[in-house]
């Protein structure tokens, strides 16, 4: 028989992750590395016009870019992240009955030496060292990863994205780290710092991909923001702008035609939702991975994979049906990472 879901139901995020900070590694004097953060910069452009009207197919815009430094011989990003304990994950729930069994079914699933949770912290941790929250960035060199918690280090072996079998040492490692902090009783976990490298295989600057903002009713001839971190204030852009003004209104735009915006990011949200990439447990599952959303929503695919039965809602009517075993349980899992993932699950009258 399948449980009414509460009017009030909501778990909170299990995860902690900080922005991606970006930066170029160059060489010194010395041979020796060093990073430099890498800046986002507004400029114009003369692109082209895809759909010119007439003749004219000159496309006249400004547009932000990000560049690794001139010397770089790679582009290092750095995040850090942790879990939370899953005896926090409950964030309000108005049945108290559905709160028991909700709280079984995370006392029970939530241990090590169970199969759904001990998959789940094994996928986390080849999103991370698989580097695939570098995104885009993956395409500009070799990839290396690097996952650090205390004095233990933890290396990619492989870029694996689709496979989530034959694990290495090193996830495994990381996967009980992760494990640690979920199963933690007193909120103290370990924190993990991850760096991911691309190795250009040369000198020189490259144009590289942080997150991109979504900006309504963008200025007429304004192309794409970019995420960034210490940004450029709007009043000192304001100021910026004004300054070059004060020279004539001809040569203004030339003053200012390339403003320093801040430094580059990949946003904790992107991040996030790369590591939690993990969902092969959907009915239709043709051989790719999507994020563990509650309808099994993909942006990549545009469309929804989780309907029905499926759901999260549906999986979480039938909790005090399910139970660790031998045999492992797909729902369980999708269950366990749909908790550490958080949201609102209510439902209305």
């Amino acid at each position: 028989m399948s449980l009414k879901l509460p009017d009030v139901l909501s778990f909170q995020r299990g995860t902690i992750i900080t922005d991606g900070l970006m930066s170029s590694i160059v060489l010194d004097k010395n041979g020796e590395e060093k990073t430099i953060p890498v800046k986002v910069i507004r400029h114009g452009i003369r692109g082209v016009n895809s759909h010119p009207k007439g003749d004219n197919v000159a496309n006249i815009q400004r547009t932000e870019s990000a560049k690794s430094h001139p010397q770089s011989i790679g582009l290092s990003v750095t995040f850090s992240f942790r879990t939370i304990p899953a005896s926090s994950l409950m964030f309000g729930c108005s049945d108290p009955a559905f709160r028991r069994v909700a709280d079984g079914f995370m006392e029970e699933f939530f241990t090590r030496g169970v199969l759904e949770f001990d998959e789940v912290c094994r996928r986390y941790a080849r999103n991370i060292l698989n580097g695939r929250w570098l995104w885009r960035n993956r395409i500009l060199g070799e990839t290396q990863v690097t996952a650090t918690v205390g004095n233990k280090k933890y290396l990619s072996q492989g870029s694996r994205l689709r496979d989530f079998d034959a694990y290495t040492e090193d996830e495994q490692g990381l996967a009980q780290a992760i494990a640690t902090g979920l199963l933690s009783s007193d909120n103290v976990s370990p924190a993990i710092k991850v760096e991911g490298r691309v190795l250009f295989g040369f000198t020189g600057e490259v144009e590289v991909f942080p997150s991109q903002n979504m900006v309504n009713n963008k200025p007429k001839g304004f192309a794409r923001s970019l995420y960034k971190v210490d940004m450029l204030s709007r009043r000192e852009l304001q100021e910026v702008m004004n300054g070059a003004n004060k020279n004539g209104s001809d040569a203004g735009d030339f003053i200012a035609d390339i403003i320093d915006m801040g430094k580059a990011a990949i946003r904790d949200q992107k991040i996030g939702n790369a590591v939690r990439t993990i969902d092969t447990w959907y009915k239709d599952f043709s051989g790719v991975p999507i994020p563990v959303e509650p309808n099994g929503a993909s942006l990549e695919a545009n469309t929804v994979f989780r309907k029905g039965n499926q759901s999260a809602n549906a999986l979480m009517s039938k909790m005090d049906e399910m139970h660790p075993g031998q045999t492992f349980n797909e729902g369980a899992a999708f269950l366990i990472a749909i908790l550490i993932r958080g949201g609102v699950f209510s439902e209305s009258k």
